[in-house]
């Protein structure tokens, strides 16, 4: 019996619920809030509509809830440290994940010595793609500046303990990264398209010839792709099917490819105006840029998505 590729109706309330948040909340200033100046009252808003919880073990949620939540959030373009708050909320000790949970927190995640949000991060985990420790740093943090605004820092860290269920933890934060993504890259292709409607040159709207409109649809296709794809992989990881972190990790890849398409039309269809990043949409092009490069620690995520196909195609 298949499956419907789409979300559950309680998923997509829980989508409407952070949508409604963060069109009232999520402001200008909020989205290019400097570095420096995290907006911790937005971030502990998302953690009380209980967004961040939707990871604890036991607690009800799942990996399809925090698809739905993150998409959300990166259509609101919304900052923060999404995918590792997830891992580390679905992986800490309990004692550890709560206070992520709600808000008081935030988490640097990567391997050392460069790691992202250090400066502004309370807790720390060190992964190098297959496991992870709880971290503390053991000197100071030498902030970092970075092309999407993230407060990135260079600091060493100290093992504190080993995390059980690593795994379950990445495919949470892959399953949160396609969705946020997803969501980031729908945001700038409907703004690259109502531009294109209204953008007047030689006498008609710019998005009447075949030049501008036939990239546009392309990219929309793919982002349609990647979306149903991260679905179906929350999917996966919720019945623990036995490809469900090859999928998250495929998910992930596909949301990144497809986001910088809808970055790279943007740019061709605002012009000069796409790369300003004062402009409309350069902030979050430049969102999509830094979250879809992937860490050297995690360069065998193309390996596991190509073993999977390759199983399928021996099947």
């Amino acid at each position: 019996m298949s499956i419907p590729v789409a979300f559950t109706p309680e998923q997509a309330a829980l989508a409407e619920s952070v949508r409604r948040y963060c069109a009232a909340k999520c402001t200008e200033a909020v989205r290019r809030a400097p570095a420096g100046a995290f907006p911790l009252p937005f971030w502990r808003g998302l953690a009380d509509l209980g967004v961040f919880a939707m990871a604890l073990p036991g607690e009800g949620g799942g990996a399809g809830e925090v698809c739905a939540a993150a998409r959300e959030l990166g259509r609101a373009v919304a900052p923060g440290p999404v995918a590792a708050t997830f891992f580390a909320v679905r992986t800490l000790p309990r004692a550890d994940a709560e206070p992520v949970a709600a808000g008081e927190a935030l988490v640097s995640m990567g391997k050392p010595p460069l790691m992202p949000w250090a400066p502004a991060a309370g807790v720390f985990v060190e992964t190098d793609g297959d496991l992870a420790w709880l971290a503390r740093p053991s000197g100071g943090i030498d902030p970092v500046d970075t092309l999407g605004g993230e407060p990135w820092g260079r600091v060493a860290l100290e093992r504190v303990a080993p995390l059980e269920d690593a795994a379950d933890g990445a495919d949470f934060a892959n399953v949160a990264l396609a969705g946020y993504l997803g969501g980031a890259g729908r945001r700038l292709l409907d703004e690259t398209v109502e531009h294109a409607r209204t953008r007047v040159q030689f006498g008609r709207a710019i998005g009447t010839f075949q030049a501008v409109a036939h990239p546009i649809v392309d990219t929309g296709l793919g982002l349609e792709a990647a979306e149903k794809l991260a679905v179906v992989a929350a999917q996966a990881v919720d019945q623990g099917h036995h490809q469900a972190s090859a999928l998250a990790a495929a998910a992930r890849l596909s949301a990144g490819r497809a986001a910088m398409a809808a970055a790279f039309v943007a740019h061709q269809t605002y012009g000069a105006l796409g790369y300003s990043v004062e402009g409309p949409v350069g902030h979050v092009a430049q969102r999509i840029r830094q979250l879809s490069l992937l860490p050297a620690h995690e360069a065998g995520i193309g390996e596991r998505v190509l073993a999977m196909y390759t199983e399928k195609g021996r099947a």
